[in-house]
């Protein structure tokens, strides 16, 4: 998922409208709506003019996103697809930190510690499989139907997964150390600027990276999603 143009170059800035669409509401009612969605589309926050940005996880095609950064932007994710209509079955070998998603979600969430051969989703439904199993070289297959996505979550960005990464459909980006927004800029040939905002960006903050697009995103969350998930942090 190289981004086009020459190193050091500043990549395209417009938001590929099936990745991320927009919506022309004020973001202060986000709050009081929790998990603000439509079908498959699901709301994170707020760009920096205050204009809300939404993001299409579930598309008619088969999907794979990758979460560079911390548990509760992943909890987060995946309690807004829910609500979007999605089922979303999760792979982790921390079933105890998810207890709170599918407790919340009720029977829409299945926590799991590997991915059971008899998965039964009925291909009407779209499918999140998010696969939460740290910093690996191997990553799970990709999806192969239409509606499905795999959302890969990765604590870090190493070079063993960089071809995971760079693969994706869309990568949700949190705060970076220094050495692996470096990596970052290589591997998606970014240009100064992008690099340093991937290093300097608040717990809030989030940059959505895929095919033309780069946008930097403030997580917006309501009274419900803090009850469940805590305050926003960066870290696990």
């Amino acid at each position: 998922m190289s981004t086009p143009g020459p190193a050091g170059r500043t990549a395209p800035t417009r938001a590929d409208p099936e990745l991320a669409p927009t919506f022309s509401v004020s973001p202060a009612l986000l709050d009081p709506l929790g998990p603000p969605v439509r079908p498959a589309g699901v709301v994170l926050g707020a760009d920096p003019d205050g204009e809300p940005v939404a993001v299409t996880l579930v598309r008619p095609a088969p999907t794979r996103v990758v979460l560079l950064g911390g548990l509760y932007l992943a909890r987060q994710v995946t309690l807004r697809a829910v609500g979007a209509g999605a089922r979303a079955v999760v792979v982790t070998g921390r079933p105890p930190v998810w207890e709170a998603v599918q407790d919340a979600a009720d029977s829409r969430v299945r926590v799991v510690g590997d991915l059971p051969p008899d998965l039964a989703v009925p291909d009407a439904d779209p499918l999140l499989l998010v696969h939460d199993r740290g910093a690996t070289a191997r990553g799970p297959a990709p999806a192969r139907r239409p509606r499905r996505t795999t959302l890969v979550v990765l604590p870090s960005l190493v070079p063993a997964v960089s071809d995971l990464a760079d693969d994706a459909d869309l990568v949700l980006i949190q705060r970076l150390p220094p050495h692996e927004a470096e990596l970052a800029g290589r591997l998606w040939r970014l240009s100064p600027a992008m690099t340093e905002t991937l290093r300097t960006l608040p717990d809030r903050g989030v940059v959505l990276l895929g095919r033309n697009l780069w946008r930097r995103v403030d997580l917006v969350t309501g009274p419900r999603e803090t009850a469940i998930l805590g305050p926003v942090r960066r870290g696990d």
